[in-house]
C-alpha cells in the first residue's frame, strides 16, 4: 500500500514512542497538543485600532482569542484546556512545532528557537519622565500544564527590540522538574527608560526541542502600563478561567430524536470556575441561561444567583448551576448555547488624577465574565466536546480502535464521524467497523480511507450504505493497515477513556491509560436510511435488512441456501408461506450473512446484516 507519511511524521511517531519507552511497543498512545487557532473578533473596533501600532494602557487575557491587531503570531497556538488554573479562560502555548502543526526539524537531537509571539508596535517617545520610570510589564506564565513539561535545557524567554533595532533578553525562565506545572506564576518586568522608544516591541519566544510538540509552555494576562510598581500585581478583575461543563448523562451532545420526554436525571448541573484577582473580597452573583441556535431562550437556569460565602480576596473558586430536570424539547435539531456570566461590578480600567476620572477603553475586565459553549441535539451521540486539544491512537498494521456507545433504544446507524487531526495521514487506507459485541465478529465493515480535509472540517464523516439496527452498546472505530500511529482527536475536557478499546494483537483491551474522550461519533435515527422496496433487477423482496431473527423472503425461486461470513453453509429453520419463505435467525451470531436464490438455471446472491 502507498504510504503517504512525511518524513517528519516518522520521526514524530519514534520520538512519542522513545517518551513511552515503559509500555510495550504496539499500544494505544496519547500525543502531545494539537496546533489550534481562535482568534479575537475584531470587526467592531474603530479605526484607531485598524493602525499597526499598540497603545498604553495595554492588556490582554485571550479570553477571546488571539488579537491579530495586537500581536504577530509565528507558531505559538490558542488552548482553552492545557492551562492548568489559569487567570482566566485562554492562554498562549509555545511548544516545537510550527503554525502547520509540523515540528521545526526532522532531527531528534536539534535544539532550538521554536514558537514566537510578538506584539504589535508602541510609540513610547512621548512618555514624560515619571511615565518612564513607572512602566512595566507584567504576565502569567506556566511551565507544561496538561502538555509535555520543559527540560532544564528548554527556555520561555521576554525579548525587547531596542532603539538600536536588536532584540535584547529582558528575562527569561529555564524548565526543569523544580517547577510546578499546575500553577501560573506572574512576573512583572521593568521596562528600562533606555529600551523605550517609538517603535518599541516586546515578543516572548521558546526554545527546546524541535522535533514535536514537547518542552511545553504557556502565556497569559498580560498588563503593560505606566504609573506601576513592582508590587503592581493584582487587578480590579473578577474571570471565568474555564469552557461551561454540561453533560446529559455521559454525554456532551445527544440525539433530539431520543431525548426523552421524561429527561430527569440525566442533566448535570453546570460547572465552571471563577478567580478574583484582586486583593479584596467581592460580593458577585452568576447567571446561567440556555438558548437555542438561533438566540431563542430555552432555560434560565441561575438568574443573579450570589454566591455563598462572598468571595474572598484572590479566591478560586469551582460553582455549579442549580440542578434541573429538563430542557424543552426543541422541534428540530438545533445546538444549544450555554452561557454563564458574572455580576461582579467590572469594568473599564480608570484612575483618577486630581479629582477627574480617566476610564480607558482598552482594558475592559468585562470581557472575561462571560463564557459560552455549546450542546448539539442533532443526530449524533458524542462524548467529546467538538474540539481536540490532543490525538491519540495505535501502532500496528490490522490493528482496531473503537468506542463504545450505548442507545437507549433500536436505531439505525446512519454514518460515522472521525476526526484525524493529522494532515499528513490522508489518503490512508483503513476500515469503518461497527460491532455488536466488541469480543465477535463485526456486524460492518466496510473499505476507505482517509480524506483530505476542506478548510475548517473537523470531522470526516463515513456514511453507511445498509440499513444497520443496533440497540443497547454497541462499538464503532476502524480497523487500520498501518504499523504507525494513526491520529485521532482527543478531547480533555470530559473524560471518558473508559469508553475506548483497542486490539494490536488479536485480543481487545480497554483504555486504562489515556485520559479523555476520543473523537469518533455514531450518527443514528429512528427510521431506516434505506426505503425498503422491490429488487427490480432479481424479482425478489427480502426484508427487513438488517434483521434480528425473521427474514421475509419473497419471489419465485427453487431454492435457498444461507452461508456465514466464512462462506460455510449453514441449516436454518425455514417456514414456507404462500409467496415466499421466512428464515429465522434466531440465535445466530450477529454479522454479514448470504442468501443465494437459486430460480431454474439461474442463482442470485443477497447480503443479509444479523442483528441481535
Amino acid at each position: 500500500m502507498k504510504n503517504n507519511y512525511k518524513p517528519w511524521a516518522f520521526i514524530f511517531c519514534f520520538v512519542i514512542l522513545s517518551l513511552q519507552g515503559q509500555k510495550s511497543f504496539a499500544q494505544f498512545v496519547e500525543f502531545g497538543p494539537i496546533h489550534r487557532q481562535k482568534f479575537a473578533d475584531t470587526s467592531n473596533f474603530g479605526s484607531s485600532r485598524l493602525q499597526n501600532t499598540n497603545a498604553l494602557p495595554f492588556w490582554d487575557d485571550f479570553s477571546k482569542g488571539l488579537d491579530t491587531l495586537k500581536w504577530t503570531i509565528d507558531g505559538a497556538s490558542y488552548t482553552e484546556t492545557i492551562g492548568q488554573n489559569a487567570p482566566s479562560l485562554g492562554a498562549i502555548l509555545f511548544n516545537g512545532v510550527d503554525e502547520n502543526g509540523r515540528p521545526y526539524s526532522n532531527q531528534i537531537g536539534d535544539q532550538g528557537e521554536s514558537d514566537y509571539l510578538t506584539s504589535k508596535p508602541f510609540d513610547l517617545s512621548t512618555l514624560t519622565q515619571a511615565q518612564k520610570e513607572s512602566l512595566y510589564l507584567s504576565f502569567f506564565w506556566q511551565a507544561g500544564g496538561n502538555a509535555e513539561a520543559p527540560d532544564t535545557n528548554d527556555r520561555l524567554t521576554l525579548q525587547i527590540f531596542s532603539p538600536n533595532q536588536e532584540w535584547v533578553n529582558a528575562w527569561e525562565q529555564n524548565g526543569g522538574s523544580d517547577l510546578d506545572r499546575t500553577i501560573f506564576t506572574q512576573e512583572i518586568i521593568k521596562i528600562l527608560p533606555e529600551w523605550q522608544h517609538d517603535g518599541f516591541q516586546f515578543r516572548f519566544l521558546s526554545s527546546g526541542r524541535q522535533i514535536g510538540p514537547f518542552d511545553s509552555w504557556l502565556i497569559d494576562y498580560l498588563y503593560f502600563n505606566f504609573n506601576r510598581t513592582e508590587n503592581d500585581l493584582t487587578y480590579r478583575d473578577r474571570a471565568l478561567t474555564l469552557p461551561n461543563l454540561l453533560n446529559f448523562g455521559d454525554f456532551s451532545a445527544y440525539p433530539l430524536e431520543l431525548l426523552p420526554t421524561d429527561q430527569s436525571g440525566f442533566w448535570s448541573p453546570v460547572q465552571n470556575e471563577f478567580l478574583n484577582l484582586e486583593d479584596r473580597f467581592r460580593a458577585m452573583e452568576f447567571s446561567i441561561q440556555i438558548e437555542d441556535s438561533l438566540g431563542n431562550p430555552a432555560l434560565i437556569v441561575n438568574d443573579d444567583t450570589p454566591f455563598n460565602p462572598v468571595p474572598n480576596s484572590l479566591e478560586r473558586r469551582t460553582f455549579l448551576s442549580r440542578e434541573f430536570n429538563e430542557i424543552p424539547r426543541p422541534t428540530t435539531e438545533t445546538t444549544l448555547v450555554i452561557t454563564s456570566s458574572l455580576t461582579s461590578g467590572d469594568g473599564l480600567l480608570f484612575d483618577i488624577q486630581n479629582g477627574d476620572t480617566t476610564r480607558y477603553s482598552s482594558v475592559d475586565y468585562r470581557i472575561n465574565d462571560t463564557v459560552k459553549t455549546t450542546f448539539p441535539l442533532r443526530d449524533f451521540f458524542a462524548y467529546d466536546n467538538g474540539s481536540a486539544d490532543y490525538s491519540a491512537g495505535i501502532n500496528q498494521r490490522s490493528g482496531q480502535l473503537a468506542v463504545a456507545y450505548n442507545s437507549p433504544e433500536s436505531v439505525y446507524l446512519k454514518g460515522i464521524s472521525i476526526n484525524f487531526t493529522n494532515a499528513s495521514q490522508a489518503n490512508q487506507p483503513l476500515d469503518i467497523v461497527v460491532w455488536d459485541e466488541i469480543d465477535q465478529q463485526p456486524i460492518f465493515s466496510k473499505e476507505s480511507s482517509i480524506p483530505e480535509k476542506i478548510p475548517g472540517q473537523d470531522f470526516i464523516y463515513y456514511p453507511l450504505d445498509t440499513n444497520l439496527r443496533v440497540s443497547g452498546t454497541f462499538f464503532i472505530g476502524f480497523t487500520q493497515f498501518s504499523n504507525d500511529f494513526i491520529h485521532v482527536g482527543l478531547d480533555k475536557v470530559n473524560d471518558r477513556g473508559d469508553k475506548i478499546f483497542y486490539n494490536v494483537g488479536g485480543a481487545w483491551a480497554q483504555n486504562e491509560e489515556v485520559k479523555g474522550a476520543l473523537m469518533i461519533r455514531p450518527h443514528v435515527s429512528l427510521a431506516p436510511p434505506f426505503e425498503e422496496s422491490l429488487l427490480p433487477d432479481s424479482g425478489f423482496r427480502i426484508y427487513p435488512n438488517p434483521v434480528v431473527d425473521r427474514l421475509f423472503v419473497q419471489g419465485q425461486f427453487v431454492e435457498l441456501a444461507i452461508f456465514d461470513s466464512f462462506g460455510r453453509q449453514i441449516l436454518l429453520p425455514i417456514e414456507r408461506v404462500n409467496d415466499g419463505e421466512i428464515v429465522n435467525f434466531e440465535g445466530q451470531k450477529p454479522g454479514i450473512y448470504v442468501i443465494n436464490l437459486i430460480s431454474g438455471s439461474s442463482s442470485k446472491s443477497f447480503r443479509i446484516l444479523v442483528t441481535k
